[in-house]
């Protein structure tokens, strides 16, 4: 997309490059009316590990994992025990999505409103 839209770029339109890490790309769903940038995650996760929006934003995007038994930070998708590790966007944006689609699929409202709780969803 970016090869696209870079041959469009001239001053009075500016920067025209599509990075999630500096906000310029939402994901989200239109038939389900919800969509969601890495901000609004980096904000959850924020406030949980003091890691700054835009430092959180950066590991959310590409080659970044988070090995939870070492509670690390890595580059590489091996934890320090060797076990696989998951993209951060996976670990800590698509899964945590599925879980409360899941938990609504199957009319779990326990499981509802504690996902809800827990990943700060408010759902109308």
């Amino acid at each position: 997309m970016n090869s696209i839209t870079s041959s469009y770029q001239n001053e009075v339109m500016g920067d025209l490059v599509l990075d999630p890490t500096i906000g310029n790309v939402a994901f989200g769903a239109g038939k389900d009316q919800w969509a969601f940038t890495l901000r609004t995650f980096a904000k959850i996760y924020s406030k949980k590990t003091g890691i700054s929006v835009e430092k959180m934003m950066k590991k959310l995007w590409g080659d970044n994992y988070y090995d939870l038994e070492a509670k690390k930070w890595k580059t590489e998708p091996i934890s320090e025990t060797g076990q696989p590790l998951n993209r951060a966007f996976v670990q800590f944006i698509l899964d945590p999505i599925l879980e409360v689609f899941q938990a609504i699929m199957s009319n779990d409202r326990e499981a509802i409103n504690k996902k809800n709780e827990q990943h700060q969803i408010a759902l109308t």
